[in-house]
This record gives C-alpha cells, sequence and structure tokens, in this order.
C-alpha cells in the first residue's frame, strides 16, 4: 500500500517531536537535580502518546469530520493540549526546570515547523490542502523553522540578548496565530471566508488532526517558555546592575567618611 507523503512526513515528524520534548524534560530535571528525572521523561512520552492516540481515534472515527452545516470541532483540540500544558507550568517542579533548561533549547525545537509547512505543501500537492494554507498562498510560519536553528545557536554562544530572544518569539506567535487562522477559516463550515479552492476538510483527518492537536500547541508553548526565560534573564540583569550600583556607592561613600574623618 502506498503511503501518502503527507502522512510519511507528519507522523515522524510527530513522533520525533514527542521524543525530543521527553528527552529535553529529563536533561532539564537532571540539572535541576529533582529525583525523578527519568520518571519525568517516561510520563512526557506516555501523555503525549495518549493525547495523540486518542486525536487519532477521534479523527478516525468521524467525530471530527466537518461539514458546511456546523462549526467545526478540531479547534477545540489546541486549547485543550495548551490548557494542559499551562497548569503543568504552574508546579513548583516546572519553575525549576524552566530554570535549568538552556534558553536556546525552547528555540532550536521550533524547527519543527519546517516539516509541518512541508506537510501542508504536500497536502496541497496532493489535493487536500488549499493553497492560502501553504508558504506559497499567505503561511508565513516556516520562517520561524527556518531561523530557529541560527539564532539558537547564536544564543548558545552568547551573541544574542534576551531582548531580540522576545522579538522573535513575538514574531514566531504573529506567524503561528495568522497559520491558524488561515487553516481555521479554510475549513468547512460557516466560520469560513470564501477562500478559493475546496474547503480544508482534511483537518479533521488523521493524521493531519495531529497538526492542530500537537504541533499548534507546542509551537506556541515554546514561544511561552522561551519569553519566560529571557524576561527572567533580563530582571536578572537588572538586579546585577541595581547590585553593582549599590556596591559603587557603599564604596564611594566610605572612601567619602574616611576622607572626612581623616
Amino acid at each position: 500500500m502506498n503511503v501518502p507523503i503527507s502522512t510519511a512526513i507528519i507522523v515522524p515528524l510527530a513522533a520525533g517531536l514527542v521524543v525530543l520534548l521527553s528527552y529535553g524534560v529529563a536533561r532539564a530535571a537532571r540539572r535541576a537535580g529533582l529525583a525523578r528525572s527519568g520518571v519525568l521523561g517516561m510520563e512526557v512520552i506516555t501523555g503525549l502518546s495518549l493525547w495523540l492516540t486518542a486525536t487519532a481515534a477521534l479523527a478516525l472515527g468521524g467525530v471530527l469530520e466537518v461539514s458546511e452545516g456546523r462549526m467545526p470541532r478540531e479547534p477545540l483540540l489546541p486549547p485543550m493540549a495548551l490548557a494542559t500544558c499551562i497548569l503543568l507550568s504552574l508546579t513548583g517542579s516546572f519553575r525549576r526546570l524552566l530554570a535549568a533548561l538552556p534558553a536556546w533549547q525552547p528555540v532550536a525545537l521550533q524547527a519543527f515547523r519546517i516539516g509541518v509547512e512541508l506537510a501542508f505543501w504536500q497536502l496541497y500537492q496532493e489535493g487536500l490542502a488549499p493553497r492560502q494554507v501553504t508558504f506559497d498562498g499567505r503561511n508565513f510560519d516556516g520562517l520561524v523553522g527556518l531561523t530557529a536553528l541560527p539564532l539558537a545557536a547564536l544564543m548558545a554562544l552568547g551573541r544574542v540578548g534576551p531582548r531580540t530572544t522576545i522579538a522573535w518569539n513575538i514574531f514566531g506567535l504573529v506567524a503561528l496565530a495568522n497559520a491558524i487562522f488561515t487553516a481555521a477559516t479554510s475549513a468547512p463550515g460557516p466560520q469560513h471566508l470564501g477562500w478559493p479552492g475546496e474547503p480544508f476538510a482534511a483537518i479533521a483527518d488523521w493524521p493531519v488532526v495531529w497538526i492542530p492537536a500537537l504541533f499548534a500547541p507546542i509551537g506556541l508553548f515554546l514561544h511561552v517558555l522561551s519569553i519566560r526565560q529571557a524576561v527572567a534573564r533580563i530582571g536578572a540583569e537588572r538586579g546585577g546592575a541595581l547590585a553593582d550600583a549599590d556596591r559603587v556607592r557603599d564604596s564611594r561613600n566610605l572612601i567619602r567618611n574616611r576622607r572626612v574623618e581623616g
């Protein structure tokens, strides 16, 4: 049986992202001194695998099937996944993980978006997606993936500051919001904006459903993590500058007092 090229892109990409996320969590946990580092990595793999299995079952069972007469259901998947990530990020253990995670890693992981753009393009070539959801249309999200690795390398070398990192993340959020909006308004239903070509019905099919169910929320969450790290770094730099200023002022006061006493 011939496997569509789009499927051959999406499935390995999802599996690779799950493995990289779990490996990154396990390494950050070891750096943070958490006793359950290996267990945390396995929990990430298990949780994401269950989520992928559940969304695949919903798609294959026709639960997410889109039509002109009703609002699509697959847009509910990204908020559910994102809400789970946000709740987990509020725990004390996660804050320790975030502090131990090298700042370049959440940026580097965004390179997976190159694969997502290739999947969109292949879906268009296979007649399963409209042109506007591709980089040849109005989707420029691939630029985030293309710039992720060079920026991460510069961050690792200490040549990019936190403000530049925040600016890049804001660009990435805008690109992601545009891609989500274009895909959602291209699907069948009352929210369709009358784009040219056939409606994007395949967005509710497996494995395409993993784009809104996994890739979109992970991309958004990585941006949030990176911005939080950059903001914390700016705060630390300001605190260090204030401490240095206080030390200089104290030294000057001490010298002045000695001169007066002398």
